[in-house]
């Protein structure tokens, strides 16, 4: 067993990141409505009220000792900037109810890239980012959430719409694509401005379950690669989540520049470790909708330790969730994965 000194979580991410061996494997839950139910607030709540969700972040993080605190991720705050109407359920997150381009011809010309700290809920979230590396900057890495360009288009398109412009509409497609991207590129330099240490780059409409592999290469990649090559310029950390199988496309991920690829359960971490584990730290891929809600702590364990052994070798492996953590996952479960990367990750 390695002699090194314990390192800082910030410490131990960035290593993990930049593909080196830190003195275990970092542990991320991804973990936004989760904290906000265990600091005893509803979802709505903390949706306008920015001391709330950052007390549900480091209220939880102190108690399970992970290493990665979130700002108020994957809220469509971006897509509500630009137009798009939101339905805010009482203690769940919000969801896109009217798209804010249904019509090419009449809404397309009207589109305009939001001021980052003037429009719509983004100063909120930036808010919450600054106060967040306030209380734990340099000893805890602060997450900033961006969504990817594509699922800012469907944000704005609507998912279905956006699905059939790559048939009918491709040219129309393409420039909602070109302008959601220059969104996402304006909100990420603000994200970055207020602190964040690393950008989690979401996309769960490019997945295999969604498009094709061609799609993606065509529609997709040029963007996306565009959007996080930006970030890098700006000197961040950025990890690539997309949901479902993506077997196919791993290493086209990969080749966008991003830091890390975080993986769900349809990918074999071993496999995703010999494809492109030389060009890029793995994140993954202990399932949150079957084994942290419903399984016993010695089953969430189990399948932490079988990832671990899996893609640790040689660094560059963050131990993590498939994809965001639900609000009723029981508390012993992120307290096994965490356990499990102390007890099976040490290099």
């Amino acid at each position: 067993m390695s002699q090194k000194p314990e390192m800082t979580p910030y410490e131990r991410l960035m290593a993990a990141f930049e593909r080196r061996k830190p003195d275990r494997v970092p542990v991320t839950p991804f973990v936004r409505e989760w904290c906000v139910r265990q600091a005893g607030y509803k979802f709505s709540e903390v949706m306008t009220n920015t001391e709330k969700y950052v007390y549900s972040q480091l209220y939880s993080i102190r108690k399970f000792g992970y290493d990665m605190v979130l700002d108020l991720l994957a809220v469509h705050a971006e897509s509500e900037a630009m137009g798009s109407k939101l339905k805010i359920p009482l203690d769940s997150p919000p969801s896109v109810d009217v798209p804010a381009v249904r019509d090419f011809a009449t809404d397309l010309p009207k589109l305009r890239v939001p001021h980052p700290r003037k429009d719509g809920r983004l100063p909120i979230i930036l808010e919450g980012t600054r106060r967040l590396k306030e209380a734990v900057g340099g000893v805890i890495p602060v997450m900033g959430y961006v969504q990817a360009c594509w699922r800012h288009t469907c944000m704005m398109r609507g998912t279905e719409r956006a699905l059939l412009d790559m048939k009918k509409n491709p040219e129309q497609i393409k420039e909602l694509l070109d302008i959601a991207t220059d969104s996402c590129i304006v909100y990420g330099e603000a994200v970055v401005e207020a602190g964040a240490d690393l950008i989690w780059v979401s996309d769960p409409t490019s997945s295999g379950d969604m498009i094709s592999k061609k799609a993606f290469e065509e529609f997709v990649l040029p963007f996306l690669t565009r959007q996080i090559k930006s970030y890098k310029r700006m000197g961040t950390k950025v990890f690539l989540h997309i949901c479902g199988n993506v077997n196919d496309r791993l290493e086209a991920m990969a080749s966008t520049g991003c830091d890390a690829i975080s993986v769900d359960e349809k990918v074999d971490l071993a496999r995703a470790k010999s494809l492109v584990g030389g060009k890029v730290c793995l994140m993954g891929n202990v399932s949150p909708g079957v084994t942290l809600l419903s399984k016993t702590p010695k089953e969430v364990e189990e399948e932490s330790r079988v990832a671990i052994e899996k893609a640790m070798a040689g660094g560059g492996f963050v131990l993590a969730p498939g994809c965001i953590v639900p609000a009723a996952v029981p508390p012993e479960n992120i307290a096994a994965m965490v356990s499990a990367a102390q007890k099976y990750g040490v290099y």
